[in-house]
């Protein structure tokens, strides 16, 4: 489908609702993209500042009323920048060292075994299933309290889980950046991964970015294993809300924002699975912000470094929404974003806590 420039998506858009640009919109830079790849065309620098811009959050996908494929169009523009267009050397240093430093986190940190997170962990109960975890990059270091929860309440629920110690990266960081040929290489040794550990029912991740890449595998590869592969991906959200939870759950007298990850609302279309987890677990009141804190948090991919001036804005009118909520605390399903409202929420002096949703289901399970 094409786009008729009917401007629905420009409400939906963080960048154009910060700028008000055309350029900046998903519709202008629809047109920059096309006149660069049509016969003749070329990516010049100053298109690709209105790309660079963008958050690839696909919030105008969701509201698109042709069905435009914007995120594929991003994704074909952002790698012909990297193959055409010079970089200012300063901004081609801070993108290579996030991209060379985030997916190795996991290596460039030495864990302890007190800090690893189990391969395997046994059902409790009659067991319904073997799934299979990805534990990522960033999250496994940065965010092991949500691996930690997420062990916790699948095998409360009867699932035998095995969480192989590699891939150290699924490729997201790098799809996401245009790094197209890298990203394939992460995919293929994901699949290779999984294939290893002897068959799982489904592939589980918790984190929203990383569901997106891989739920893509199969279009990007082409090949019948990553078709499979990619058909056995969920968000942990999604898996635990296609059945009745059998744990009991404690109550929890706590007020929550929720707050929509991009790549998880808009990226993969789960938006009432998270919700219908925590409105199971009694006292919990449940918290919707207000359309004014805007679609993202400006934390998608490595764009927080990459876009610092308008990432923090974004953030910005997030945190203050959240504040303005009296919520005591926040929830998100994706590591990313939670990192984003922490260090937003701490500059302004109102530190509340944020939390992965399954850490919520955890802490109901465990008072239950």
């Amino acid at each position: 489908m094409s786009c008729t420039h009917c401007g629905l998506c420009l409400e939906s858009c963080p960048t154009y609702t910060l700028w008000g640009t055309e350029a900046d919109s998903p519709r202008g830079r629809i047109v920059l993209i096309e006149d660069a790849l049509a016969p003749g065309g070329v990516m010049t620098a100053e298109m690709a500042t209105h790309i660079d811009s963008c958050l690839g959050c696909m919030a105008c996908m969701s509201v698109c009323p042709e069905d435009v494929p914007y995120v594929d169009l991003l994704a074909t523009a952002r790698t012909t920048i990297e193959r055409q267009v010079q970089r200012p050397a300063r901004e081609q240093v801070r993108r290579r060292a996030a991209l060379a430093v985030l997916p190795r986190v996991a290596h460039a940190t030495r864990l302890s075994r007190r800090a690893e997170v189990p391969s395997y962990t046994p059902a409790q109960g009659v067991s319904r299933g073997r799934v299979g975890l990805l534990l990522g990059c960033v999250q496994r270091i940065e965010r092991r309290a949500v691996h930690v929860a997420t062990l916790a309440v699948l095998a409360a629920e009867g699932y035998e889980v095995i969480a192989p110690r590699l891939p150290d990266c699924c490729g997201a960081l790098e799809l996401h950046s245009g790094e197209r040929n890298r990203a394939l290489r992460r995919a293929e040794a994901t699949i290779a991964a999984f294939a290893g550990v002897g068959g799982v029912d489904q592939v589980l991740t918790s984190a929203g970015g990383c569901g997106v890449a891989m739920k893509q595998y199969g279009r990007l590869l082409g090949t019948p294993e990553a078709n499979a592969f990619s058909g056995l991906v969920l968000d942990v959200h999604e898996f635990l809300a296609r059945a009745p939870l059998r744990s009991h759950m404690g109550a929890l007298a706590i007020r929550l924002a929720y707050h929509d990850a991009c790549q998880l609302r808009h990226g993969q279309g789960i938006a009432d699975s998270p919700r219908q987890l925590l409105r199971r677990i009694p006292g919990v009141d449940l918290i919707e912000l207000p359309p004014e804190a805007g679609a993202c948090c400006g934390a998608p991919g490595i764009y927080r470094i990459a876009q610092s001036e308008a990432a923090s804005a974004l953030v910005g009118r997030q945190a203050q929404a959240i504040i303005a909520s009296g919520a005591e605390m926040v929830v998100s399903g994706d590591p990313a974003c939670i990192g984003q409202l922490e260090r937003q929420l701490r500059a302004l002096g109102r530190p509340i806590a944020v939390h992965h949703p399954i850490e919520v289901l955890a802490r109901a399970l465990s008072a239950g």
